[in-house]
């Protein structure tokens, strides 16, 4: 009989802790969570500054990790093999800037900040399969496409885990005769860095966007905001071994603005 008891209370003790676990996930997901009234409070308050937001809000920003990445390092051998079907013809150049390694009318540049390879015939690739063969972790970024008067330039991000590293790219000048540009920019991913650690709301994004746009006076329509990952590299740091941390950012793009406005989510502040 006093075994049945106790198991009586054990159960009802489960049930209790599940009640209590169950209420602080529904408290904590509220915790950080945009409700309905922050959001209509915050377009209004952009409206009120001929700012416009036909994108979708943000309105869950859990504690978010940093990642660690490399400074910009690249292998020589690596990219010449990557750019040039026979390397052992290829001639290598090297200055107090970088390395220029050369064939024919194809180049490549190599230096601390990033690689950039030319060839005016076309490199015969598509950027689709170039990055399915070579960098399969990295995607389109349908959001981002810079204008160019020669022909269009097509940027691939890396994605770790589901997020976008913005800071590392690949980018194409596609004209008629093929890929005759390729610009190149990353550290490699090392995984993540450290605890979990709260970033602003999105509305208290949008407001340092509203004071930083609001000098420009003119009216300002917002079309997407995401969360990417971005470091600003110190070319310095460029060295193999070396560490870098990138942070969570807020993207915001506008119709006016090339560039998207990116917003240290940890620090609530602009880049630039």
């Amino acid at each position: 009989m006093e075994w049945e008891n106790a198991k009586t209370y054990i159960l009802l003790f489960f049930i209790l802790l599940n009640g209590v676990l169950a209420l602080f996930t529904i408290t904590e997901r509220r915790h950080y969570t945009v409700l309905g009234e922050h959001e209509a409070t915050i377009r209004t308050v952009l409206a009120a500054h001929d700012i416009t937001m036909t994108a979708e809000m943000i309105r869950r920003f859990p504690p978010m990790r940093a990642l660690r990445l490399s400074g910009y390092y690249y292998c020589e051998y690596e990219m010449v093999h990557l750019f040039f079907p026979d390397p052992a013809r290829v001639t290598r150049q090297e200055d107090a800037f970088g390395v220029l390694f050369y064939y024919g009318e194809a180049d490549l540049w190599i230096s601390d900040g990033g690689v950039v390879y030319f060839n005016p015939d076309g490199l015969g690739i598509t950027p689709q399969a170039f990055i399915a063969q070579h960098f399969p972790d990295f995607e389109r970024d349908e959001r981002f496409t810079p204008f160019d008067e020669e022909g269009e330039r097509i940027i691939y991000r890396q994605i770790y885990r589901g997020f976008t590293v913005y800071s590392n790219a690949i980018e194409f000048l596609l004209t008629e005769a093929g890929i005759i540009e390729v610009v190149m920019q990353f550290g490699y991913i090392h995984g993540w860095d450290g605890p979990e650690r709260p970033i602003f709301a999105p509305d208290e994004a949008l407001i340092s966007f509203l004071q930083r746009v609001q000098i420009f006076n003119h009216p300002v329509t917002i079309w997407h905001m995401d969360i990417v990952y971005f470091i600003e590299f110190d070319a310095a740091s460029a060295e193999p071994g070396t560490e870098q941390h990138a942070a969570p950012f807020y993207r915001i793009f506008t119709y006016e603005f090339d560039m998207p406005f990116l917003i240290n989510a940890y620090l609530n502040e602009i880049v630039g």
